[in-house]
């Protein structure tokens, strides 16, 4: 886990005090990650992909799992003429990633 030192603190009268109670407890400051993809419209929610616990999004699994996906999510919720709209996620933004929206998606607004 990751651990910062400004958060440890202990209040008591005394070192001796302090050191009765065992001092400080490392805890990480973040538990492990889990990347869910979601997406909304006026029509509802998008069945969720989850990534397995740890996983990061590269450009690589967005375009082999999340843009196929998201294509067949859209279309699902709002039928053939949708439009997608993404965030500037560096995923999202290279260029191969636009190259595979360009061509696979009818619209789409590029933030």
């Amino acid at each position: 886990g990751i651990f910062n030192r400004q958060n440890d603190r202990v209040y008591a009268s005394s070192r001796h005090d302090a050191d009765e109670h065992k001092g400080t407890n490392r805890r990480p400051s973040f538990q492990k990650k889990l990347l869910v993809w979601l997406a909304t419209s006026k029509n509802g929610l998008s069945l969720p992909i989850i990534f397995e616990p740890g996983e990061t999004l590269t450009h690589e699994n967005y375009i082999e799992i999340v843009l196929p996906h998201a294509r067949a999510e859209g279309q699902r919720l709002l039928g053939d003429d949708f439009i997608y709209q993404q965030d500037n996620a560096t995923p999202h933004k290279h260029k191969d990633s636009i190259a595979w929206i360009k061509k696979n998606f009818p619209r789409f607004i590029d933030v």
